[in-house]
């Protein structure tokens, strides 16, 4: 099947571009951690794979997109345009592998020459065990388990029907018209499907790759599950990388992704104790909230499950932008360590002034700006990576592009080599310039930074933020800031670099970022940067609770056998105690997602109406239809000029005054037939679907539906008795 064929391409391509750009993974990895012991823990796949699959999945899926709109221009007809884009794309990516694989071998048998005369052990080389293959397969195993039952569970196609689960179908309404707008329509140059004729302000490329994956052959289900879990897992994967770089502790791949799952609040907490009080029992109490089918809210919004699980099927391209953020941190995390290490060897030489000598290393030193001649770490490889991921950011995920760059800026700061950062921050401007106004006519359309202090806290002091962040976040910020106190100390202690600390720190720019500034119309889309600050720190709870489970073995060299056993037993139990609250209202949320999915709304993906669409109209006509969400006119990929307005409004786009304008329109234009039909004519608007749900909204004084008027003086070219509607054709 050609989908299957689109994404092994994808992800072929990006792992063989990986492994050329990061020729020795082994020393990169080394790079990256405290110790160059954590290569023997960490097999290069756990990187390389899902590293690839997520530059493939971006690399691809962009040039496709490009190819398809460019070659729209020349050539006639729109799916030749699509067809003959497909076809580019996979001869492309198919000869720039090969080019790649090509690269790599001769410069693997390069380094082995190499290594053979110098005799370099310096850095070990990782061994194959049993163990690991055991440990991280079941891991994975595991993981793509999880994401496959989140993702199938609240959109699953069977019978004809499409199932959206309650607590998502909100988010995928418009993500459902968007794949559907390129698999069964033409949506070049693309525009928001329930906001015809005012481009996108909206990142929606991951919803083009859907919509290219069924229009080679998937269902519509399977075009959205199947990108969502790959980048799920690989996003997953990649954090209990960094994890493990950080910590040298094998436990924290599997607790990095496990905190990330299982979310750490006072929430849950909460509920029991409301419970108890109006005389319900603990038991009771416990098996009412695993019962229930409402998100407990202790905080504003907390009953839309902004925090909860929700969030991951609910925004299927949000996995793939936070596995992008990882691969750009860890790609630049040797950096950080470098500085750190060369501020302690200079601290440690004789003669000059400590204070000038960590200024020339510091400020005025070559590594402080440009690369180390020669480096074995290949930094115009890493360079180049990071520059092509920062550049198809901007339209997979717009917010976590400025995460990630908040996070590098505060990286900067503490590295060597900043001209690398200062490249990736001005291709991700530039690209994201370029895009926007090309997608949306300005990037003051898309995002625009005003000051806001407070984020959505109802008490916006400094004491009813931390009061808010302790409820939402329960132990997390506490562990992971214990922890970071911990090796802090004991680093300073020990003279080592102290870079992990600093990364903590830069962790925590976009969430502080998210309660001083608001980027879009609704504050409430700041929660995402507090996510990724969230998803990020998990890291440095999974490596404290890590270092409990196997401490340093210092320890065991300095206390007797049968003091060290009482020792690490008593951690041991420290931290299986610290993972119950860390995760309980992580499942309790679990609890709910599960029970309020069991209701869905359905569609008719068999519907005449959606078949007589496809066949009938031009992918670019427009609709005026009821304000529908979800619906089944959305899976023929036609727009329309006034769908949901939440979706739109959400979006950036100005719905107040279209709304008017929809008023207007659907009470018939003060029974003015060539006013109607001029004003259609100028925004596209060919096709009118009359149907019931047209009543079924509360119009503001004046505002009406006029279907009487609509039949008097529209044609109609199609009805459909068994759903009692009928399109008219306007101009």
């Amino acid at each position: 099947m050609l989908a299957i064929l689109y994404i092994a391409v994808c992800a072929v391509f990006g792992i063989s571009f990986i492994n050329m750009c990061i020729p020795d993974t082994g020393r990169f990895f080394t790079a990256c951690s405290p110790s160059k012991n954590v290569v023997n823990k960490l097999p290069p796949v756990l990187f390389i794979a899902p590293a690839g699959i997520i530059t493939g999945l971006l690399c691809v899926t962009m040039f496709n997109y490009y190819a398809i709109y460019l070659l729209n221009l020349v050539v006639d007809g729109t799916d030749m345009a699509r067809r003959a884009g497909v076809l580019l794309t996979f001869a492309v990516f198919i000869i720039l592998t090969s080019v790649n694989f090509s690269a790599y071998v001769k410069r693997l048998h390069k380094a082995k020459l190499t290594s053979a005369e110098t005799e370099d052990s310096k850095i070990p080389t990782y061994v194959h065990s049993m163990g690991n293959v055991f440990y991280y397969g079941i891991v994975t195993v595991i993981l793509t388990g999880i994401a496959t039952f989140l993702m199938l569970y609240t959109y699953d196609l069977s019978d004809g029907i499409l199932r959206a689960g309650y607590s998502t179908f909100s988010d995928l309404s418009p993500h459902t018209a968007m794949v559907s707008s390129f698999a069964e329509g033409f949506n070049f140059p693309t525009q928001y499907m329930h906001f015809s004729g005012d481009g996108i302000q909206y990142h929606f490329f991951f919803y083009f790759l859907a919509g290219m994956l069924e229009y080679l052959g998937f269902s519509i289900d399977l075009a959205l599950n199947v990108p969502s879990i790959i980048t799920m897992v690989c996003a997953l994967e990649l954090l209990g990388v960094l994890a493990v770089l950080l910590s040298r502790k094998k436990p924290a791949f599997a607790l990095a992704p496990l905190f990330v799952l299982f979310r750490s609040s006072l929430n849950v907490f909460y509920h029991i104790k409301e419970l108890m009080q109006n005389g319900i029992p603990l038991k009771a109490a416990l098996q009412s909230i695993a019962q229930g089918t409402t998100w407990y809210e202790k905080t504003p919004y907390d009953s839309w499950g902004i925090w909860a699980i929700n969030v991951y099927p609910n925004q299927r391209h949000l996995m793939l932008g936070v596995g992008a953020m990882l691969i750009l941190i860890i790609l630049m995390t040797p950096f950080v360590r470098r500085m750190c290490v060369s501020l302690i060897k200079t601290s440690e030489a004789a003669g000059t002034p400590a204070e000038a000598k960590w200024f020339k290393t510091f400020i005025a030193s070559r590594e402080a700006w440009i690369f180390r001649n020669p480096d074995p770490l290949n930094p115009w490889g890493i360079s180049i990576l990071a520059c092509i991921i920062a550049a198809t950011l901007p339209f997979f995920h717009g917010s976590a592009l400025i995460g990630v760059l908040l996070v590098l800026l505060i990286m900067a700061v503490f590295s060597e080599t900043r001209v690398l950062y200062a490249a990736v921050a001005a291709v991700a401007v530039l690209s994201a310039f370029i895009q926007t106004k090309i997608f949306a006519g300005s990037a003051s359309n898309v995002v625009s930074f005003k000051h806001q202090t407070g984020f959505i806290c109802e008490n916006k002091t400094p004491t009813g933020i931390s009061n808010y962040l302790l409820i939402v976040t329960g132990l997390t910020l506490i562990v992971a800031g214990i922890y970071v106190i911990y090796i802090l100390v004991r680093n300073i202690l020990g003279k080592k670099p102290v870079y992990r600390e600093l990364m903590f720190l830069a962790f925590l720019a976009p969430m502080i970022f998210a309660f001083n500034f608001r980027v879009s119309l609704e504050m409430l889309a700041n929660h995402k940067f507090i996510q990724f600050s969230l998803i990020l720190i998990d890291v440095f709870v999974a490596s404290g609770i890590a270092e409990m489970m196997a401490p340093p073995t210092k320890i065991k060299e300095k206390l007797p056998k049968a003091g060290y056993i009482a020792v690490r037993a008593g951690l041991i139990v420290l931290a299986a105690a610290l993972i119950v609250p860390l995760t309980a209202t992580g499942v309790s949320e679990w609890c709910t997602y599960y029970n309020l999915n069991k209701n869905y709304i359905e569609v008719n993906t068999e519907s005449d109406l959606t078949e007589w669409i496809i066949e009938n109209t031009d992918p670019n006509d427009v609709f005026l239809t009821p304000q529908w969400a979800m619906n089944r006119f959305f899976l023929a990929g036609r727009p329309a000029y006034y769908g949901w307005p939440y979706y739109a409004w959400s979006a950036g786009h100005d719905t107040y005054t279209r709304e008017q304008v929809y008023y207007w329109l659907i009470s018939g234009c003060n029974n003015d037939i060539d006013a109607f039909r001029s004003y259609c004519a100028s925004r596209g608007i060919n096709y009118l679907i009359d149907d019931p749900e047209f009543f079924g909204y509360d119009y503001p004084s004046g505002a009406l539906y006029n279907k009487e008027f609509f039949a008097e003086y529209l044609t109609p070219v199609a009805y459909f008795p068994e759903e009692a509607t009928t399109i008219y054709r306007i101009n």
